[in-house]
């Protein structure tokens, strides 16, 4: 089964909770201590934490 992701290494995305624009930095498949694997994604501009797929959306210019 292949896993889909939405973002790539580089691309501007905007997190969902501030509407702030961010670039993806580096993304790779994990999960949340669940059974269910996700997308996960460090952001150059938060260098100290990652965000899930489903708290960041496409940023449209």
């Amino acid at each position: 089964m292949r896993k889909e992701h939405l973002f790539e290494d580089g691309e501007k995305v905007k997190l969902k909770e501030t509407g702030e624009v961010v670039t993806v930095k580096h993304w790779w498949f994990g999960n949340e201590g669940t059974p269910r694997t996700i997308a996960q994604y460090d952001i150059v501009e938060h260098p100290a934490t990652w965000f899930a797929e489903y708290e960041l959306e496409p940023y449209n210019v």
